[in-house]
């Protein structure tokens, strides 16, 4: 694949991250490559906007945290991702604003690798909602609230209980809220989703691990608190009682540039500190 447009994503508010932009944008110009901002909607948008990187980019450099990225990766369709690293975590970004640079010369030449990452599509009525890379949340929409939950696979009843709430997490998102919640680290190269129950009064109710293929549904219960769907953190809807929020696999995947071969349980070990040793 040939690079010749370049779109760069900045984490807003961010000086360290405008001077990174800068850098790349003139090592690329440099190179014969053209760049341009691209700019994406603010985090809490529910919209789906109509502009997308397919077509008019060959890659988009996002500089930021895995939150940028995760925004990014709506937007990109399937124009590939490179995440620059600013923050504590960017366990979804390849490289750093030092080596950013030495990163950007390698692709140039043809030395990296496609990451292909399924993500969840999520709908509540006639909402246009955007993909969840990492997980549909549902929780109250008070502190120290509990829901009466109902959830459903494929139209058949999988369980109905009390709890705080419920995460469907695709695999990418194994690794971010679902493991806070009590979820296991699932294997980059399986591609399935999970459903992980915050907190349930029931005790024994374990997380569960579904086929991609499954359409599941969570509908919030009258018998206790009001509920709120959230999307990779992004995105906060308030929910009614009685009304399913559907998650199922979408058309649409995020694409990650690498450069170097993925290495799941290397990024697993620095990025999280499981206690993974070797």
């Amino acid at each position: 694949m040939r690079i010749s447009r370049v779109g760069i994503v900045v984490k807003p508010k961010s000086d360290e991250a405008s001077e990174a932009a800068r850098q790349i944008a003139t090592f690329l110009q440099g190179k014969g490559v053209e760049t341009f901002p691209f700019a994406i909607p603010a985090k809490g948008s529910a919209g789906c906007s109509k502009k997308r990187a397919r077509g008019w980019a060959d890659l988009l450099v996002v500089i930021g945290g895995d939150g940028t990225v995760m925004r990014a990766a709506e937007y990109s369709v399937d124009t590939p991702i490179l995440g620059v690293k600013l923050g504590a975590l960017g366990f979804l970004c390849e490289t750093t604003p030092d080596s950013a640079i030495a990163s950007l010369e390698r692709i140039l030449a043809g030395e990296y690798f496609l990451e292909h990452r399924s993500k969840l599509k999520v709908s509540y009525g006639n909402r246009a909602l955007p993909d969840a890379l990492n997980e549909a949340l549902v929780c109250t929409s008070k502190p120290s609230g509990v829901m009466s939950l109902m959830v459903a696979k494929d139209g058949e009843p999988l369980h109905r209980g009390r709890a705080d709430g419920v995460i469907v997490s695709t695999t990418t998102g194994s690794t971010a809220y679902a493991l806070s919640a009590g979820g296991p680290i699932i294997d980059s190269q399986l591609d399935l989703m999970e459903i992980v129950f915050m907190y349930p009064l029931a005790s024994g109710l374990k997380p569960l691990v579904l086929p991609l293929s499954s359409r599941v549904e969570i509908t919030v219960m009258p018998e206790a608190a009001q509920g709120i769907l959230i999307i990779d953190g992004q995105v906060s809807i308030a929910l009614e009682f009685g009304k399913p929020v559907v998650v199922e696999r979408s058309e649409r995947s995020a694409v990650f540039m690498r450069v170097s071969r993925p290495d799941f349980y290397r990024r697993v070990r620095e990025k999280l500190k499981t206690g993974l040793e070797v």
